[in-house]
């Protein structure tokens, strides 16, 4: 499942292709902190009390497709900016890792459909394995998009210095974040 195209993938390729490494692992740490909160949620409840309530189902989609947007905007208005490797933008990158898996519906809905037919959860227990469930997925979360974070940094960082590469990788970034923040409020309809 980490290793499905979206906009997580996007977005560590992308870092690591113009900041490098250390600003795309921090990324990756972000996004398995949300998978923590993520499971933290569905350990205590709330993620069923999220899901019950349209308003709040609709409100996390809602900034899930804000961020997407302020992201393809970001990228847009800095896209004839040089790489940056600042302190600045490791820590940043963190944050965003967790603000976009926090907000990000589809794994909400993820953890709610998958981890609990492998919990167990008619057994005693159970909360304690979903925690568990939930620190494997962080870990492997960790390992795949760290991975892909230090092989984009090796194979793809020389090509973002030919300014034909990254004018057109801007603009494929900036339309993806787009398209798929429009397909998370189309969901809505």
């Amino acid at each position: 499942m980490a290793l499905t195209p979206g906009p997580d993938v996007l977005l560590v390729v992308s870092t690591a292709s113009r900041s490098g490494f250390h600003p795309a692992f921090k990324l990756t740490l972000g996004f398995a902190t949300g998978c923590l909160i993520h499971t933290l949620f569905l350990a205590l409840g709330l993620t069923a009390l999220i899901l019950a309530s349209s308003w709040a189902v609709k409100s996390i989609t809602v900034l899930g497709a804000g961020y997407l947007l302020y992201l393809a905007w970001q990228t847009w208005i800095h896209r004839s900016d040089a790489p940056q490797k600042t302190e600045q933008v490791i820590e940043a990158s963190y944050l965003r890792g967790v603000i976009m898996n926090v907000t990000n519906p589809k794994v909400l809905l993820f953890f709610f459909a998958l981890f609990p037919q492998f919990a167990q959860l008619d057994l005693p227990g159970a909360g304690q394995r979903l925690i568990v469930l939930g620190f494997i997925f962080a870990l492997v979360t960790v390992l795949v998009f760290g991975s892909l974070a230090w092989l984009t940094d090796k194979s793809l960082s020389h090509f973002f210095q030919r300014p034909k590469f990254k004018w057109w990788m801007d603009r494929i970034s900036v339309l993806i974040f787009a398209a798929i923040a429009l397909m998370l409020v189309l969901t809505l309809l």
